[in-house]
């Protein structure tokens, strides 16, 4: 069969993230729908109302979230974008089921450079743990990654270039 990719609900998703719509991105989920995080093996939102929260914090964060590539067919869509988090440009990856009923069922995305997660990481936690509603989370969660933010950013500015340089013989 062949998918209008236009039509599709990954193409609904797109738009809505473009347009930081959380209610537009909530309407083409799945009631149960999983967020496969790219931050921890541990962390998958389950539901619409943990993917609303999550996004809602996303979106808070994100800016300039445009999409260049959309490949699959009408179960499952292979996603990219870039964004800005701050000065830091981000690449993401998601893989988006789709179930018979057209509602996406699972979103699994990755993102690079390591830079770009860390400060997703640093950036999104806080807000997370506040979601919580568990006093001092949100304070032990920024002072947990923004440490390996600033050094996966000093080690990615100052480190990578001295070993991708070649040396003098």
């Amino acid at each position: 069969m062949i998918v209008h990719i236009q039509d599709s609900p990954a193409a609904a998703y797109r738009r809505a993230g473009e347009a930081h719509d959380v209610d537009a991105l909530v309407a083409t989920l799945a009631d149960d729908v999983v967020f496969r995080s790219p931050l921890s093996a541990n962390a998958a939102f389950k539901g619409k109302e943990q993917v609303r929260e999550l996004f809602s914090v996303v979106f808070g964060v994100l800016s300039d979230l445009r999409y260049q590539k959309d490949v699959g067919d009408e179960r499952t869509r292979a996603l990219t974008a870039t964004a800005r988090l701050g000065r830091q440009e981000i690449h993401e990856a998601a893989v988006v089921e789709v179930g018979e009923d057209g509602l996406i069922e699972e979103i699994t995305m990755w993102i690079r450079p390591l830079p770009g997660l860390t400060a997703m990481m640093a950036a999104l936690g806080p807000g997370l743990a506040r979601a919580t509603g568990r006093p001092g989370l949100p304070w032990l969660v920024a002072a947990a990654v923004k440490p390996l933010a600033v050094m996966t950013r000093f080690g990615d500015r100052t480190l990578v270039p001295l070993l991708t340089r070649k040396r003098p013989r």
